[in-house]
């Protein structure tokens, strides 16, 4: 059995070079025939307010063939914590356009004999009804997923590359993380997958692969050292989880014509972030 996981795709109504990566992503999954597809979050450029890129990512991934998945990221639903992004704090209206768009930001789905589960990781820490509600949900997975071994997919990872960087910024906050763990205990999980940090890294939990997915939008590179991130695979790309004999095996995979570029080269992310209010002159970069 085969999943394919893409993500950070950050696809822009402005259309230009994420789009066009999200295209080319989507022609090389459905070239490995998977049986399913999971995107991991950040499916939107940069404004969780703006509808049309919602609309168009909603048009760009209707061309994956096989059945598929989409979680929320910081940049579809707005973020948890003090000091989000871009004042962009996670709402109940930005979770229910995403929603309105994409489906349910929680979902178990029964691939083979396997459960993939999923859940809004922008949700812990954040005080809002769709936050109790999620957990009600999680306390209630064991009966959802049965016997089944599981494949656990968020936006930002549940355990962040190193414990200072356990904060809602990279990961699922530090407050949340040991009630989400002992939850997920209660399953039998084979695997992780998030996206958010725009790199590849495989580590491993308990036996479990832990992977962290590429982007196929922009690298890292200038925007996000390790000391942000931890160390990884800075190239874009999407991530193959083969199955056989109970036992998951990750392979990073990337079509030959993505084209890599950081976020500040992108005309699109420029345009977004100063449609956002970002004084790009200040960093010295033309809009």
């Amino acid at each position: 059995m085969k999943i394919i996981q893409i993500t950070d795709t950050h696809i822009s109504h402005l259309g230009g070079t994420t789009n066009e990566n999200a295209e080319r992503a989507i022609r090389f999954i459905n070239a490995l025939e998977p049986d399913f597809v999971i995107h991991t979050g950040d499916v939107t450029i940069m404004d969780p307010d703006e509808d049309r890129d919602r609309a168009t990512a909603q048009e760009i991934l209707a061309g994956i063939a096989a059945p598929w998945r989409a979680l929320p990221g910081n940049h579809d639903v707005g973020e948890p914590g003090d000091s989000p992004f871009a004042d962009r704090a996670v709402t109940s209206e930005r979770v229910a356009a995403y929603r309105m768009h994409f489906g349910d930001d929680r979902f178990v789905e029964r691939v083979g004999e396997w459960a993939v589960v999923g859940f809004n990781s922008e949700l812990f820490g954040s005080g809002l009804p769709e936050e109790a509600e999620q957990w009600a949900w999680l306390e209630g997975l064991p009966e959802l997923v049965g016997p089944h071994p599981v494949l656990v997919f968020t936006h930002k990872p549940v355990r962040a590359p190193s414990p200072e960087l356990q904060n809602p910024h990279v990961a699922v906050g530090a407050e949340s993380l040991p009630r989400l763990e002992e939850l997920l205990a209660r399953l039998d999980v084979r695997g992780y997958g998030s996206g958010h940090l725009h790199h590849y890294a495989l580590t491993a939990r308990d036996g479990a692969p832990v992977v962290s997915a590429p982007a196929t939008a922009f690298t890292a590179g200038s925007s996000a050292g390790d000391e942000v991130t931890g160390p990884g695979l800075k190239q874009l790309g999407v991530v193959e989880y083969g199955i056989a004999d109970g036992v998951v095996t990750p392979r990073f995979r990337a079509p030959a014509d993505l084209v890599e570029a950081d976020l500040l080269e992108i005309a699109s992310v420029r345009e977004a972030l100063a449609a956002m209010g970002f004084d790009l002159a200040q960093i010295g970069v033309e809009a």
